[in-house]
């Protein structure tokens, strides 16, 4: 079945919720993110016109293929899916690890659980099985849940006899019994029902699985109600993944307010331009990932002029990446939100437009219901200027981590939550995060921050992207700073080059010793080992770096086409 374009659907004019009853929605106090669907069902007087539109088509329970879905159509869905849940014995508060592919599934299964009053825990398609086994099973998450794509992983043969898995295969047709839905369908929610658990990003060990309940998880997302829709005809694109609060977030919004949205299945690569030249959206979102995709694309200037309004949300995206994307969207404006899973929602927000970039890893001011500190590594507040740890107070925080109370309370300071980022406030209160806590680079002359250090490299002729690590600079405690780099299709790209760049007064203000700082210029981008959400990771880099040296001297120029240290 081929994907059904923006402009075959209903006028413009039909395409939103009416005012009323987004202010009805509004003004309802039992509104959440665990019933949102069925109450925006239960009150739209445009329950048949389709709204989003799937780049992946969906096989719903009943075994009937969706490449589009208006509210009437995804109730019909959900209910299958809760059918067929109910079917295999999936009962309120029971945690389910979906682990669907990138699409409209993971939201799907999202509502279809909560309407059960059982939990999801959605599970990133890009996880390893290994590791998803890994987090199911330090958990005790009892009930596992694949597609074809997933199923194809292997993931079976990783998962212990405990676990019982499920296919989403099989439909309800293929069952012997008739499966009944509780009298109570769909179960109401309370404030404190925990609706969803979405795992972190990983990047530092097996992701912590983060709790989200039906009104923190909500809080914010009202707001968008009356505040979203800036003109009469709005199109979105998200290119989030669906297996990630935020995902969830804007597809709960595009609900709501019933904005056309395409629901993107490859949130990277060269279809996220065709898609937008066909599709002709207002809004664009994602994470750093995709942005880097398009920044690296090479495409024209002026190429998206539909583009008003682009979304960023989980790290800060690069100062390289936000003027790439406003030189091909000139009409927009980059919105740039620096949260994560366990912040509930971004808690920052800084705007780019055009020509007025916003500040080099400046995360702009907390939002109105949020309250910031930088804080010393005693918990005490530190000057403005001076680096420390962030910690956020705000209503939208995870209640904590399942399982986990110890992490949790360490993660706590007082009122505060810690996000184990670093960074600064300035006299005139905007913040800047400059690394995260586990990767700054402890050199002998004192602290690195990665993240600054590679804005500035990303600024040199050639170089496409760039990952700066702490290597264990044994004997000594201290890290050498290696600085690997991906050069640009056809630019021919010299580790002296970037050396030259670390080793200038910019960065390091001082004579440096022998064999303390390295550039490698990578061969394939895709030899940099990435995480489910498609970060970096800095951790296997910074543990496998000696290896691939060895390597590299041993003549092996599979990872690494050159590499220099900064030695005679």
């Amino acid at each position: 079945m081929s994907v059904i374009d923006f402009q075959d659907v209903a006028p413009a004019a039909k395409q939103f919720s009416p005012s009323e009853v987004r202010q009805r929605l509004y003004e309802d106090p039992e509104l959440g993110a665990g019933n949102f669907f069925f109450k925006t069902w239960a009150v739209s007087p445009t329950r048949t016109a389709p709204f989003l539109f799937l780049e992946r088509p969906f096989t719903d329970a009943t075994g009937e293929v969706h490449t589009e879905f208006s509210l009437e159509s995804l109730y019909r869905a959900v209910k299958s899916i809760a059918r067929w849940y109910t079917a295999h014995g999936i009962q309120s508060g029971m945690h389910v690890c979906t682990y669907l592919s990138n699409g409209i599934g993971q939201f799907a299964h999202y509502l279809a659980l909560n309407s059960l009053g059982a939990i999801p825990v959605l599970v990133n398609c890009r996880m390893p099985p290994s590791i998803a086994s890994l987090y199911a099973g330090e958990n005790g998450f009892g009930v596992f849940v694949v597609d074809d794509e997933m199923r194809a992983t292997g993931i079976g043969g990783f998962l212990p006899t405990s676990i019982v898995q499920l296919y989403t295969g099989e439909t309800v047709e293929g069952l012997p019994a008739e499966p009944q839905l509780p009298d109570n369908w769909p179960i109401s929610k309370a404030d404190r029902d925990v609706i969803m658990v979405s795992h972190s990003s990983g990047t530092t060990a097996i992701p912590k699985a983060t709790l989200f309940e039906h009104k923190q998880f909500f809080i914010g997302k009202r707001e968008r109600l009356l505040c979203f829709q800036e003109e009469n005809e709005e199109r979105m694109v998200t290119g989030m993944p669906p297996s990630h609060s935020a995902g969830i977030s804007y597809l709960m919004t595009a609900t709501m307010l019933q904005l056309h949205t395409f629901v993107l299945s490859e949130l990277v690569g060269p279809r996220l331009a065709e898609h937008i030249t066909r599709l002709k959206p207002t809004i664009m979102t994602g994470f750093p990932q995709t942005w880097v995709s398009l920044a690296q694309a090479d495409l024209p200037d002026g190429c998206f002029p539909s583009i008003k309004r682009f979304y960023n949300t989980g790290d800060s995206a690069h100062e390289a990446h936000i003027g790439k994307l406003l030189s091909l969207a000139p009409n927009a404006r980059f919105m740039d939100g620096f949260g994560a899973s366990e912040l509930g929602m971004a808690l920052f927000q800084k705007t780019s437009l055009p020509g007025a970039i916003a500040s080099r890893r400046c995360v702009g001011r907390p939002v109105p219901f949020a309250e910031a500190e930088i804080v010393d590594t005693s918990g005490t507040p530190v000057p403005n200027g001076e680096v420390g740890y962030f910690a956020l107070k705000s209503p939208t925080i995870t209640p904590g981590y399942f399982n986990q109370p110890q992490l949790t309370q360490l993660c706590r300071l007082g009122t505060y939550w810690l996000t184990g980022d670093v960074g600064y406030r300035t006299k005139d209160g905007e913040y800047y995060q400059v690394d995260r806590g586990v990767d700054v680079v402890h050199t002998p002359f004192g602290p690195l921050y990665s993240l600054v250090t590679e804005e500035l490299l990303q600024g040199l002729p050639g170089v496409r992207d760039a990952v700066v690590v702490g290597a264990d600079r044994t004997p000594m405690k201290v890290h050498a700073t290696i600085a690997i780099v991906t050069p640009r299709p056809g630019q021919p790209l010299q580790a002296r080059t970037v050396l030259d760049r670390l080793c200038s007064t910019e960065i390091f203000n001082q004579d440096l010793p022998p064999f303390c700082v390295c550039a490698a210029v990578l061969a394939d981008e895709d030899a940099l080992p990435t995480g489910a959400t498609g970060k970096v990771l800095k951790r296997t880099l910074r543990e496998n770096f000696w290896s691939l040296h060895r390597k590299y001297v041993a003549g092996d120029r599979s990872t690494f086409t050159d590499l220099q240290w900064n030695a005679p």
